[in-house]
């Protein structure tokens, strides 16, 4: 069974007004349903014409409408025909879209987004198989709709009114970088729990190194009047998505054991004095190989930096860390028999922050 998410735009009335030579608010209830009856449901509007040729009268279609008088309108109508013609299962939901530049990029955008996962969530959660309809409402709508589906891994389709037949985005088998967030989670966390101030910001922001500052500004909005900061739509995505996997990972088993012995998970490199690696980096290594799911501990490059944390989980099981002391800072690269992200991150997050914090 399939759960079609639609956005809904103005496409109906805009169409009605066109047919029926009329503007485009004065046309009556009455004259709409005149109208379904004249041209037929798949020129009427954008959403019938899609929603006709991807899904069933029987499976389950959320229709997301914009906060206006004319998208409420639309949705409602839409849904009116739907349910006339025995679709059972059709529901609406409002976006907190307005037609108000100041409020859609720092409140509307990231609403939409979450509004898409969690309908996302829900559909997944019940084993449905989840489709996004991204056919209706404006450009910048479709844009993120779009980008949420990709990096959720749910197919995106779309028709052109001059199409006869959807074309689909498939779902990317592909793993969005999400490195940053991984490896400063409190402060992403922090961010996302309310508007935080410039200077709070500022002041967290220090604790990030210079070279990776700037790029996560990148996924931050810029203050906005009242001196409040929020994460971007795009961090928003990014971010749910990494808690959506950590959430995964909570239903998953265990990595199963390895079968290296303990001393034979350390690569030589770790043991030889000569490399001056961080104090502390060879104790480190040994509470790692005695971890059962660990199957090889390498060392890596030095770093400048005195913070040690996570660098980057992958979808293999590898964990990348920075061992740390007061001067200076080693990658190490923690290969597991951990399988998928939400596995990894769940190990990681479970025994690999832990022995770093400690």
């Amino acid at each position: 069974m399939h759960k079609i998410i639609t956005t809904t735009g103005t496409s109906l009335l805009t169409n009605a007004a066109r047919e029926l030579k009329k503007p485009l608010g004065s046309i009556t209830d009455e004259e709409l349903r005149f109208f379904w009856k004249q041209v037929g449901a798949e020129a009427a509007s954008a959403e019938t014409n899609s929603l006709l040729k991807i899904a069933h009268t029987e499976e389950e279609v959320v229709l997301l409408y914009t906060n206006t008088l004319e998208g409420e309108r639309c949705a409602k109508e839409i849904e009116r025909y739907l349910q006339s013609e025995k679709w059972s299962n059709v529901r609406l939901r409002k976006l907190p879209l307005e037609q108000n530049e100041a409020q859609f990029e720092r409140y509307g955008l990231r609403e939409l987004v979450n509004i898409l996962i969690d309908e996302i969530s829900k559909g997944q959660r019940q084993q449905q198989e989840v489709i996004i309809n991204a056919t209706g409402g404006f450009k910048a709508e479709i844009a993120y709709t779009t980008m949420v589906g990709m990096i959720f891994q749910v197919p995106v389709k779309y028709i052109y009114q001059y199409f006869k037949q959807p074309i689909t985005f498939p779902a990317l088998p592909v793993s969005w970088n999400i490195d940053l967030l991984v490896e400063y989670p409190s402060f992403f966390a922090w961010l996302d729990e309310e508007p935080r101030k410039q200077l709070e910001v500022e002041q967290r922001l220090k604790a990030i190194p210079e070279s990776e500052r700037d790029t996560v500004q990148q996924l931050l909005l810029p203050v906005d009047p009242q001196g409040d900061v929020f994460l971007s739509a795009a961090g928003e995505i990014l971010w749910k998505r990494v808690n959506q996997q950590r959430q995964i990972g909570e239903l998953l088993a265990e990595p199963s054991a390895s079968s290296v012995s303990p001393l034979d998970k350390i690569s030589s490199s770790i043991n030889e004095v000569k490399h001056h690696y961080p104090q502390g980096t060879l104790t480190f290594a040994q509470k790692l190989a005695q971890l059962e799911p660990v199957e090889e501990i390498i060392g890596g490059y030095f770093e400048p930096t005195t913070m040690r944390r996570v660098k980057k989980v992958d979808d293999d099981g590898s964990i990348r860390v920075l061992w740390a002391d007061n001067e200076k800072a080693t990658n190490m690269t923690i290969r597991t028999t951990a399988r998928g992200l939400a596995q990894t991150l769940r190990f990681c997050d479970q025994y690999i922050r832990p022995l770093l914090d400690s």
